[in-house]
């Protein structure tokens, strides 16, 4: 299963986008210099607005106010008279510029935000869908051990966490199911906290990888029935933060799995011992 369960963060303008938003300008600049004597420059100011918005909807915040300033200076120094100079004989541009400017920003600014807002909600459309196949997959697994191994598939390597799900022995001590190669020396006290209080408890602390882990309680409708660990899996500290609404609803998902387990093995024992 190649599903991925991260939301997309705020996203960071590589230089590479900033270089795309100074190449735009000076193609605008290019396309729009033969034009002048046939147009009015108010329309040559159009076309720069539309490649601020351009740049926004397919760059990002930052190269579109780049390009906003870019876009002023350019259109100042290859447009207004006189030519190829910052100067300004006519007072009423200033005013062209401001507005330019003001427009530019503004405009960058509200198409970098809905384009934002779509990446968002995109993902979120993924995440449900991930979460749905998740939940189908764990409904056919026969054994615990599957059920460690579908959750660990299913997460992301963008997340960059392992699981460990650990189940009450016949002593009431929390055990894993099923260890990893390279297991990680968990907390036991914050195993039982989140065991015995049924809420998640992370631990930013050093651990067995060199970061902390996230354990969340197992809670079905009937009882809490043990803990599932989220460890970073590589050098990431922050691999748990603004994780928890996700790891809490996929704890929830592997609960009902767990519990649709155990009664199944106690149906099957009591057809034994009839």
């Amino acid at each position: 299963m190649n599903t991925d369960l991260s939301m997309p963060t705020t996203r960071a303008a590589s230089p590479k986008g900033y270089g795309w938003a100074l190449l735009a300008c000076v193609f605008t600049t290019v396309i729009a210099t033969p034009l002048i004597g046939h147009i009015d420059l108010a329309n040559i100011v159009m076309l720069f607005l539309l490649t601020v918005l351009l740049v926004a909807a397919y760059v990002g915040r930052g190269p579109a106010v780049l390009a906003a300033f870019l876009s002023v200076a350019l259109f100042d120094f290859f447009f207004v008279p006189p030519r190829f100079t910052f100067s300004v004989d006519d007072p009423q541009y200033l005013v062209t510029f401001v507005v330019m400017l003001a427009v530019a920003l503004v405009t960058g600014q509200l198409t970098a935000g809905l384009r934002q807002q779509a990446d968002v909600a995109s993902a979120r459309e993924k995440r449900t869908q991930a979460l749905y196949e998740m939940a189908r997959s764990l409904a056919g697994a026969l054994t615990i051990e599957q059920v460690s191994g579908i959750v660990r598939q299913s997460l992301p390597g963008s997340l960059e966490l392992d699981v460990i799900l650990l189940l009450p022995d016949k002593t009431g001590k929390l055990k894993p199911t099923s260890p990893l190669e390279n297991q990680p020396q968990l907390d036991q006290l914050f195993e039982l906290m989140s065991f015995e209080q049924g809420e998640p408890v992370e631990d930013y602390s050093v651990s067995g990888y060199g970061y902390g882990a996230g354990y969340f309680p197992l809670k079905a409708p009937t009882k809490c029935w043990g803990v599932i660990a989220f460890i970073p899996n590589s050098q990431h500290p922050d691999a748990l933060r603004g994780q928890t609404p996700l790891l809490a609803t996929i704890a929830s998902v592997v609960a009902i799995a767990v519990e649709r387990l155990h009664y199944v093995e106690a149906a099957q024992a009591c057809n034994h011992n009839a």
